[in-house]
């Protein structure tokens, strides 16, 4: 999962609007796969686990009156896993947090509410602090790297090498019931069942400067069998009815190998699982091609710049160009597969002559969906070292990403920022570019006419569209008045 929560774009189906506008533009609350993971560590060991928030489960043991409440935090859900922190401690719960927040402010964390911040990955250690407590056996918790600091004691995890030894995330359809993905995807939210959120892999083979991604998972890339992907998915299937799955993983498609293993297995065992994905821009066509016919209906590429310039400011290892990128793209839609913009705006050297390119620059991209980010600097991160000193808020509810930008800029004002993320999103679904690949997708793929329908719908809802983009008039023809039209464009 990445630190700021995002890939998802799942919320709760409910009708209340605040909730949706806040998830939809960019933080969600989807299933907590890390607690879902440590749910299962805990009951193979004999453990009674029960979640009672979005962030928290509640651990005890038959005859115990002994409780743990473990939770685990974002950076941008920290003061709400603070409150039910506090709540846990007046039940009398022993208090463990987990998760990006913690891995990457650690000490600064330390205080009355929590007994203990764990560092990486939580699974085994979490059964540690149960069994010291709840079982007394306190040898078990000896063999980790604890540290007190004041009333909170820091445990260092240990890294997980084979990730086949672990038991599927606990899930419980109540839950994945709860929840749909909101962005253009097939199938649509109106069309989904229990979507749920799968790892393959842990760790990133990559180390940008904003993420704090190698806080939790370490460096470098473990991945599971593909024979244990398929039976989770399997399993989901045969479970729940689940015919959506997002991974989550940050480095899907870099293993040329791997990938393409996954890919046949998947297409070889399983029927009507569509899936979702975010990859570099490095990855192989054939690996894409795999993609396609295992399922894949979407991939979510970090571009992060939104000019030459941007691209090579942030990845100067790794730049990409217009050309570079749309063919990409184009190649990703003439096999039916949604692609979706990880874009970036909020740096510190931004100015009004950048926004100007900003908005030339997006105009002529060739992808289905975008989603713009403010540069947020994450605890943990080398961007945090580097800027935490210019930071804009204390309240780490702002770093969600979309919120606000969080960094100062002498040049541009935290308002007028608002205003140019909303001019960037017009000038993108209004351009010309966007209604070619919106016709030439809707050619091969006429179904997909209802995910844009109702992606539309929220577009709208939200000011991201004017109403007036040529593309709107094609979702609600007849099916013959639609190719006709699609036709002459």
């Amino acid at each position: 999962m990445t630190p700021n929560g995002e890939h998802l774009l799942l919320i709760p189906k409910n009708d209340n609007e605040e909730m949706q506008n806040y998830a939809y533009h960019g933080h969600s609350t989807p299933e907590s796969i890390g607690l879902e993971y440590i749910i299962s560590k805990l009951n193979s060991a004999g453990f009674s686990c029960s979640f009672i928030g979005e962030f928290e489960v509640r651990v005890s043991l038959e005859h115990q009156v002994t409780f743990l409440s473990l939770l685990s935090s974002l950076t941008n859900t920290y003061p709400e896993v603070v409150k039910a922190a506090k709540a846990a401690k007046i039940r009398g719960d022993i208090t463990v947090l987990g998760g990006y927040h913690a891995c990457g402010c650690q000490e600064e964390l330390a205080s009355d509410c929590f007994d203990y911040i764990v560092i990486g990955e939580g699974e085994e250690v979490a059964l540690a602090i149960a069994n010291a407590h709840l079982l007394g056996k306190w040898e078990d918790l000896e063999c980790f790297s604890v540290k007190t600091i004041g009333s909170t004691r820091i445990a260092k995890a240990k890294r997980i090498e084979n990730l086949d030894s672990l038991p599927f995330p606990f899930r419980s359809e109540k839950r994945l019931s709860e929840y749909r993905i909101l962005d253009l995807m097939w199938p649509p939210a109106s069309h989904q069942q229990n979507p749920a959120l799968v790892l393959g892999s842990r760790g990133c083979a990559h180390n940008c400067d904003f993420c704090a991604s190698a806080t939790v998972w370490g460096q470098g890339v473990r991945l599971r069998s593909t024979e244990k992907v398929v039976e989770e998915l399997q399993y989901l299937q045969a479970r729940f009815d689940t015919n959506t799955v997002v991974f989550i993983d940050q480095s899907l498609g870099q293993i040329k190998k791997w990938s393409i293993d996954l890919c046949t297995a998947i297409k070889n065992n399983l029927q009507g699982i569509n899936w979702y994905h975010q990859s570099n821009l490095t990855v192989d066509r054939d690996v894409i091609r795999a993609m396609a016919e295992a399922g894949c209906r979407k991939i979510g590429f970090g571009i992060e710049g939104i000019s030459p310039d941007a691209i090579s400011r942030i990845k100067p290892v790794n730049p990409f160009n217009h050309d570079t990128i749309n063919e990409l793209c184009d190649f990703c839609n003439e096999l039916g597969i949604f692609v979706k913009a990880y874009l970036i705006i909020g740096f510190p050297w931004e100015t009004e002559k950048v926004v100007d390119e900003y908005l030339e620059w997006i105009q002529k991209l060739r992808v289905n969906q975008v989603k713009i980010s403010y540069f947020t600097p994450f605890p943990g991160s080398r961007a945090w070292e580097q800027y935490s000193n210019r930071l804009v808020t204390t309240d780490w509810s702002d770093f969600d990403t979309v919120k606000m930008p969080v960094v100062s800029n002498p040049n541009i004002s935290v308002e007028r920022y608002h205003e140019i993320r909303n001019l960037l999103f017009k000038a993108f679904y209004g351009s010309t570019s966007y209604a070619d690949v919106t016709s030439k997708i809707l050619r091969l793929c006429p179904h997909y006419v209802q995910s844009y329908k109702e992606f539309a719908a929220f577009l709208q809802h939200f000011d991201m569209i004017t109403g007036d983009e040529i593309w709107l008039e094609w979702l609600n023809q007849s099916q013959a008045e639609k190719v006709s039209l699609v036709a002459e464009h």
